[in-house]
């Protein structure tokens, strides 16, 4: 594998735990306002994120590649309100789906197809991570905050992370 390649995947590993470190926030943020569907999401959210470091952490080993654990860097943020926290939420898909991409052009520059084809997987999820949260901004704009209660009940039947 191409060093530089290999570098961004691994870093990504990093990325992809630190994203889930980001929706536990998000999470803790809704639990603290008894909004237990919201919550229920965002603990989906953070749960999706481990598999995805774990589907890199995979491939770099079925590409005989160590994979080197970083420290998570985060700080718990301070939100002041619902809106903020889903707007935040969608900011770091477009980072990750950028990432994404990054490592996906390097890959076609390299002709590497084997990372090509794994990262497939993903630029299609950040299609759906992306509406995904486009659709929830829309929904809590909808409700003008109204209608919440209806909002987080509909949050919490969700099937979206499964």
């Amino acid at each position: 594998m191409e060093k530089q390649i290999y570098q961004l995947l691994n870093e990504q590993v990093n990325k992809e735990f630190q994203s889930a470190y980001i929706y536990l926030d998000f999470y803790n943020f809704f639990e603290e306002r008894r909004l237990h569907g919201f919550s229920k999401w965002y603990k989906d959210q953070a749960n999706e994120e481990i598999e995805h470091g774990w589907r890199f952490i995979n491939f770099l080993h079925d590409m005989d590649q160590k994979v080197d654990l970083t420290p998570i860097e985060h700080t718990s943020q301070t939100y002041a309100s619902i809106k903020e926290v889903m707007e935040g939420g969608l900011k770091h898909e477009q980072y990750i789906s950028d990432c994404i991409r990054k490592i996906y052009q390097l890959a076609q520059e390299k002709n590497d197809f084997e990372t090509q084809n794994f990262l497939n997987y993903f630029i299609s999820e950040q299609i759906e991570e992306e509406v995904n949260a486009r659709n929830l901004i829309a929904k809590y704009d909808l409700v003008d905050g109204k209608d919440l209660l209806t909002l987080d009940e509909q949050m919490g039947q969700s099937s979206d992370h499964k």
